[in-house]
């Protein structure tokens, strides 16, 4: 099986950028093995559906508006992705992650297989560094990626 593991963020918006941080630390922590892609994306936008054409199991990296303590790690299945009804976007983020896959369904290709790692923000004001206690939060959500790859038998190493 494909797989890919993407972080989602924008750098210049400070804790926006947990995304690729976390994808830049796996990359100098791991070996990946054929079947699969680390890949910081930004913010892909309309490009998104693309890069998950081909791929039969995808885990995004990127910051999250719940309501937790900054730095908190929480896991999403592809259910609950897809449970946020689609609405007006005024974000980088657009389309969001729900909205790609929609457009994958529609054509018939998704990723069967979808997580969402994400990260509470502190903050998403213009900078180019993280939060203390999202930068905390790096290794930690590197673990919980390792630990969807792990579950998925995927090999790295």
């Amino acid at each position: 099986m494909k797989t890919a593991v993407y972080g989602i963020g924008n750098i210049l918006l400070g804790d926006d950028g947990i995304g690729p941080a976390v994808v830049r630390y796996l990359q100098s922590h791991v070996n990946a093995g054929d079947n699969l892609t680390l890949e910081d994306l930004g913010t892909p936008s309309l490009d998104l559906p693309n890069y998950l054409d081909g791929y039969d199991r995808v885990i995004f990296v990127d910051a999250v508006n719940v309501d937790a303590p900054p730095g908190t790690i929480r896991l999403f299945t592809r259910a609950e992705i897809m449970a946020v009804s689609p609405g007006i976007r005024v974000s980088p983020h657009e389309p969001s992650i729900n909205d790609a896959l929609i457009v994958m369904d529609f054509a018939g290709n998704a990723p069967s297989e979808v997580t969402l790692v994400g990260v509470v923000p502190q903050t998403l004001e213009g900078a180019m560094t993280l939060s203390d206690a999202v930068s905390r939060a790096i290794p930690a959500a590197a673990d919980a990626v390792m630990g969807e790859l792990g579950r998925a038998r995927v090999a790295v190493y």
